[in-house]
C-alpha cells in the first residue's frame, strides 16, 4: 500500500515536468479543440494560442518541480495517516493546475 500511495502522490508533478516539450507542440500546432489550454481567450486566434501553450508550459514545468518538493516533504513530515496526506497532496495538485490556467489565462488577457 505504501508505494501505491506513492505513485499516486508523484504522478501529478512529474507529469507536470515531463509535459513541456507537448505543451511546445501543442502552442506551434494549429488551435484544436481536444488538447492544450482550452479557454476562449486562447483559442481566439493564433498568435493568443501559441503563448498561452507555451506559458502554460513553462508554468507547468516550474509548478511541478515546486510540487516534487512539496511532495517530498509531506511523506518525510508524517503528520497525517498516509491516505489523507495522499488525498491533501492530489488535492493541491489539482487545485494548482486550476491556479494555472487562471494565471495564464489572465497574462494573455493583458497582452
Amino acid at each position: 500500500m505504501k508505494y501505491f500511495f506513492m505513485v499516486i502522490d508523484y504522478i501529478i508533478p512529474v507529469l507536470m515536468i515531463v509535459s513541456y516539450p507537448w505543451w511546445k507542440k501543442i502552442a506551434n500546432g494549429d488551435i484544436n479543440s481536444y488538447s492544450g489550454m482550452r479557454t476562449s481567450l486562447s483559442m481566439k486566434n493564433k498568435e493568443n494560442w501559441k503563448r498561452a501553450n507555451l506559458l502554460c508550459g513553462k508554468y507547468c514545468f516550474s509548478l511541478g518541480i515546486i510540487l516534487f518538493i512539496f511532495v517530498t516533504l509531506m511523506r518525510h513530515i508524517e503528520i497525517v495517516p498516509m491516505e489523507w496526506n495522499s488525498l491533501i497532496v492530489t488535492s493541491v495538485g489539482i487545485i494548482s493546475m486550476i491556479a494555472l490556467t487562471i494565471l495564464v489565462n489572465e497574462k494573455i488577457k493583458k497582452e
